[in-house]
């Protein structure tokens, strides 16, 4: 037992040295985020610069193209749109909004993900309004208990919106990698295909991984959210392999979600039954490479996906794409072009089944009568306090 004779001295701070930790200054940036570690950046309205293109042996940035140039420069190059990336700062703080391009749309400023945390928060709020109205100076741990007695479909379509954006969050992670490696095989002159390797690719491998764990997550809780829709217990009906054994042909007919499953092929009858289901197409081939990451090999196991290339496309004018290979039934592709086109497919089923679904899909806003407790951070007069950005 340590006594107060015993204790040590205390050690106090060193004041040798003092030095203020940088924070970013604040500002925003607009880009285009494309295939091959390729991006335009936003200058000024319809003027865009892109990068990495190679000049005098350096990295460079290059410009300006109106908006509509640009884009035609890309296509033409074959390299393929992903998505809308805004980042910035404010007081410090670091902020950013992906938004993916959603095929067969021509609005892209709400990707899935955002559609159905609208569901989410709609829900939630057509539930908890008399309660939370009722509730007079209410704690924390009061209005946590509210909104977290949610419903199952409330329940679900949080996570599906959750899920849906963290697998967003991998391919913008993925998309920086591949924008970093080309930069650095130019700057490094490691060009023509020569291939390496960096301490930074366990990052890559974590990101592949992540990507088919979330898209798994998001494609399950949707199949619960069908089956608690056809009157199915979504606790045991979890997964879209169970779903596909759950459902039967008078189930169709009855469900609008269901029908846009079975519309795009993602269920085909059982050769043994005329009743019973099976999971096929696309849905049959992206479970079938999620568990391959998930069970059989993790991405990175094999030799030739441990380095990565930059790939001449136009010499003269410095383009060059980074590739990273990926090893499937022993064929090479590169792992961008194989999770893109995985992405965009589970980008439009969930885009679609937002819009199919029934729901409220509204942008959540609140009312002077909704907010029922406001702190303000830090010391603030009665006159400035509306000026807070600190409410909730």
């Amino acid at each position: 037992m340590t006594t107060e004779a015993f204790r040590p001295s205390k050690i106090p701070v060193c004041q040798q040295q003092t030095r203020r930790v940088t924070r970013q200054s604040d500002g925003d940036a607009f880009y285009q985020i494309y295939s091959g570690g390729m991006r335009a950046a936003e200058a000024s309205d319809n003027a865009w610069h892109i990068e990495p293109v190679l000049d005098g042996g350096h990295p460079c940035a290059k410009g300006f193209m109106p908006t509509a140039m640009m884009q035609g420069f890309f296509r033409q190059q074959a390299f393929t749109f992903i998505a809308f990336h805004r980042i910035g700062w404010f007081k410090g703080n670091y902020h950013s909004s992906w938004c993916p391009f959603i095929p067969g749309q021509t609005n892209h400023l709400q990707g899935p993900a955002d559609l159905w945390s609208n569901v989410a928060g709609n829900i939630s709020r057509a539930r908890t309004a008399g309660d939370l109205a009722a509730m007079a100076q209410p704690t924390r741990e009061q209005i946590a208990a509210r909104l977290d007695n949610r419903t199952e479909a409330e329940r679900l379509a949080s996570s599906i919106s959750l899920s849906l954006r963290n697998m967003d969050i991998s391919v913008e992670q993925i998309a920086e990698f591949y924008n970093e490696q080309l930069v650095n095989h130019m700057a490094s002159d490691s060009l023509e295909g020569k291939r390496s390797s960096s301490t930074l690719d366990e990052t890559l491998f974590a990101h592949v991984h992540s990507f088919f764990m979330h898209l798994g997550a998001a494609r399950d809780y949707l199949a619960a959210l069908c089956a608690l829709r056809i009157g199915k217990d979504p606790q045991k009906v979890d997964s879209f392999a169970r779903l596909a054994e759950a459902v039967r042909p008078e189930h169709f007919a009855a469900d609008d979600l269901l029908q846009l499953l079975q519309a795009r092929g993602y269920f085909r009858q059982k050769p043994t039954s005329s009743v019973k289901f099976e999971s096929a197409g696309w849905m049959e081939e992206v479970t079938d490479l999620r568990n391959e990451f998930m069970h059989r090999r993790p991405y990175g196991d094999r030799f030739i996906e441990r380095m990565g290339f930059a790939q001449p496309i136009d010499r003269e004018a410095g383009l060059y794409r980074y590739v990273r290979p990926i090893l499937l039934k022993n064929a090479e592709d590169d792992v961008q072009n194989v999770i893109l086109r995985h992405y965009r497919e589970m980008t439009a089923l969930c885009h679609a089944a937002a819009a199919t679904s029934g729901n409220d899909l509204s942008i959540l806003t609140l009312t002077d009568a909704e907010i029922i407790s406001v702190e303000f951070e830090g010391e603030q007069t009665a006159q400035s306090a509306s000026s807070s950005d600190a409410a909730t």
